[in-house]
């Protein structure tokens, strides 16, 4: 069930976001007076088919991983001169066409981004609920319980925030300056890294340097012939108190269980609508040198972390503009990165990620988070197709820009040279990427 949870989110998330994508060529192409001869969704045989007015025939086809708008007069060879073929147009008509595509995909992010603010974004205040022993953010003195003021100047309100200003530093050397509110009182701190995560794809950033968000203190595995199995504990046991001290995140149950040296705990557990008291005896883990009773967490994140926020018309339409050039200058400055060999190769995803990353969003997040996945992917597919290759809509801009110059076509067989090269080059990348999936799965 799962799984085809997983393949019909993929399939949702690449036709809306490919619709628009051709939507935007197809839309500029009418504003300028051409004829659309094919508007396909999908490549291979067609399965529905139907006729505008207008001659346009929009087809659904088989394979789901992209999509055309065929125009009338866009050919290599023989290009037709009439009033309604895309090879009599000016040029700043055909760029506008050529780039309609990359600019509904970022039309897109701007509309959800719209919307979830309008509606209402929930965040996860930035607060640090447990920081791994020995871990960078540990050995520079951060904290459980500080709350993120800023990451290298950048404000933090909440933990997607201190995602975005991390991902700035990857492949980088030097220090991250994490600026820390506690008791009211701010400090400073300095998180040295060199050539930061530039050999393998992290996880989660602020995971790499130690620090866990607030997390509900609710039992998600039990060790067998543990102490806490041994108790009584069990899955889905969440925890009130230890020793008779209060329990808020998962952070406090290490705290508390590191304090007791050994000794007998006294666990008060919420379990079907009842509260039970058990007496836990910790063990010495030789691998860490802690206490430990043998549970893991649920991963939930805190309700009490939660925050929903709202905006105005207004504000709703400032904030999906920034947090769209936010994430297009994020992501370029990623893969100019991978380019020059600063981060690891395998950070690129491709349809199985996709595929996952769109699963995961709808059961672990519902529809907030598959639009907001939605709207990332479709940046990222706006920019992959700025790409100056013949076969992308960067390669075609660059091409009419070369001939705009020089005040002539491009010879057919120069052309059809770097079309075999942009498709060689873009048959290899899929390779690539798709191998990187597989790799990221079974590891």
């Amino acid at each position: 069930m799962t799984f085809l949870v997983y393949i019909f989110s993929f399939l949702v998330l690449i036709s809306i976001i490919v619709f628009i994508h051709e939507l935007g060529h197809f839309t500029f192409a009418r504003l300028f007076g051409v004829r659309v001869l094919d508007f396909s969704i999908g490549f291979g045989k067609s399965i529905k088919s139907w006729e505008t007015k207008s001659k346009t025939i929009f087809n659904l086809r088989l394979l789901p991983f992209g999509g055309y708008v065929k125009m009338n007069g866009e050919e290599i060879s023989g290009k037709s001169q009439s009033s309604d073929s895309y090879s009599s147009k000016k040029y700043y008509q055909k760029l506008f066409i050529t780039l309609g595509g990359p600019i509904f995909n970022f039309i897109l992010a701007i509309v959800i981004f719209f919307i979830i603010n309008l509606f209402g974004i929930y965040k996860v205040t930035p607060i640090v609920g447990d920081v791994l022993q020995n871990s960078i953010a540990y050995k520079q003195g951060i904290e459980r319980g500080d709350l993120i003021s800023k990451i290298d100047g950048s404000e933090i309100s909440s933990f997607s925030d201190a995602q975005l200003a991390l991902s700035k530093r990857l492949g980088e050397s030097g220090n991250i300056k994490i600026e820390i509110l506690r008791n009211e009182n701010l400090f400073e701190f300095f998180l040295p890294i060199n050539n930061w995560l530039s050999s393998r794809e992290p996880s989660n950033l602020l995971y790499e340097l130690g620090i866990f968000p607030p997390l509900e203190p609710i039992i998600g595995a039990v060790t067998e012939a543990s102490p806490a199995a041994e108790g009584g504990i069990k899955p889905g046991d969440k925890i009130l108190e230890i020793n008779k001290k209060p329990i808020t995140y998962w952070g406090d149950i290490r705290r508390e269980i590191n304090n007791s040296r050994g000794n007998e705990i006294l666990v008060e557990i919420f379990r079907e609508n009842k509260i039970n008291k058990l007496t836990v005896k910790p063990r010495l883990s030789e691998n860490t040198f802690s206490w430990q009773i043998g549970i893991s967490s649920s991963f939930e994140l805190s309700e009490k972390a939660k925050l929903l926020e709202k905006f105005s018309l207004k504000d709703s339409f400032k904030n999906s503009i920034s947090q769209t050039y936010i994430v297009i200058e994020n992501s370029i400055t990623f893969i100019g990165k991978i380019i020059f060999g600063q981060i690891s190769a395998k950070n690129l995803g491709g349809p199985v990620m996709i595929g996952q990353y769109a699963g995961e969003s709808v059961i672990y997040g519902g529809l907030y988070s598959f639009l907001y996945l939605t709207a990332l992917i479709s940046i990222s597919l706006g920019i992959v197709n700025l790409f100056p290759l013949p076969v992308l809509d960067g390669g075609q801009a660059l091409i009419l820009t070369i001939e705009k110059i020089i005040g002539r076509d491009l010879p057919d067989r120069i052309l059809e040279f770097f079309y075999k090269l942009g498709t060689a080059f873009l048959i290899f990348l899929f390779v690539f990427v798709f191998f990187n999936d597989i790799f990221r799965i079974l590891s």
